[in-house]
């Protein structure tokens, strides 16, 4: 089996990229690469309780969704059942698996892979209606510009408030060690432009060569990330699935 350094978290998803991976001859090694901590969830939480200022909610990450559903919980609540009839959207089968599971919430948008698309379709699934509010945002620390400018090209707008900031997982550098040390990995998948930033630099203090390995993209973020830092893309995962993932590795 060709070796896959997957660095992202192995809580998400786990099965179904193990799985996937091995049926097409793939070995995946999983090297959590972020943390994440959360806060201003008091003000998310008065935000969360007021549905009646807002057109919907957007989420763009599973942190996102946690840190709404961590707010409610501290203080025993429920979404509010209002928020179910409003516009809500989400990039990613994770986050749209989570929404439903930790809020009970339904979202739209699912397939669409990156923030520009997800602009598009939510212009796209309003029909051009003037909606009064704007959607609330919850966010991270590292999050683009992209959706919000896009949507205000379009008349709509964000409320967005940095409920969590993400930091590099306290065990990376030994984790890489551990995935890299016999040399057989042959592919580095990255899965986020913060996820790049932090794994590169540790890469460069042990010394280790990336011209040694294929490295994938998940996303086209991550694939300026990558370039920007002067590397080269083998492939280019357009959406962030295990599926997207196995035809880019087939593609080589």
């Amino acid at each position: 089996m060709k070796r896959v350094v997957l660095l992202k978290s192995e809580s998400e998803s786990v099965d179904s990229y193990t799985t996937l991976l091995q049926a097409h001859n793939f070995q995946p090694i999983f090297v959590p690469t972020l943390e994440f901590r959360f806060k201003y969830l008091d003000k998310l939480r008065e935000k969360l309780q007021d549905p009646d200022a807002f057109s919907g909610i957007v989420f763009t990450s599973p942190r996102s969704v946690e840190a709404c559903e961590e707010a409610l919980n501290e203080e025993r609540l429920k979404l509010h059942e209002k928020w179910g009839k409003l516009h809500n959207y989400c990039v990613g089968e994770v986050t749209h698996n989570l929404i439903h599971v930790a809020l009970d919430l339904n979202a739209r948008g699912k397939h669409t892979g990156n923030a520009n698309n997800l602009a598009d379709f939510i212009f796209e699934n309003v029909e051009g209606a003037r909606l009064q509010y704007p959607f609330l945002f919850p966010c991270g620390n590292l999050r683009q510009d992209t959706l919000q400018l896009k949507l205000m090209d379009y008349g709509y707008y964000l409320d967005a408030i940095e409920v969590y900031e993400t930091v590099a997982h306290s065990d990376l550098e030994s984790n890489l060690k551990r995935a890299l040390i016999d040399d057989k990995a042959e592919y580095l998948a990255f899965f986020s432009p913060s996820g790049v930033n932090y794994t590169t630099a540790i890469l460069r203090k042990l010394d280790v060569n990336l011209a040694n390995f294929k490295l994938i993209a998940i996303g086209p973020s991550t694939r300026k990330c990558l370039e920007s830092n002067g590397f080269q893309v083998y492939k280019t995962a357009e959406k962030p699935s295990v599926e997207y993932l196995v035809k880019a590795l087939l593609e080589s």
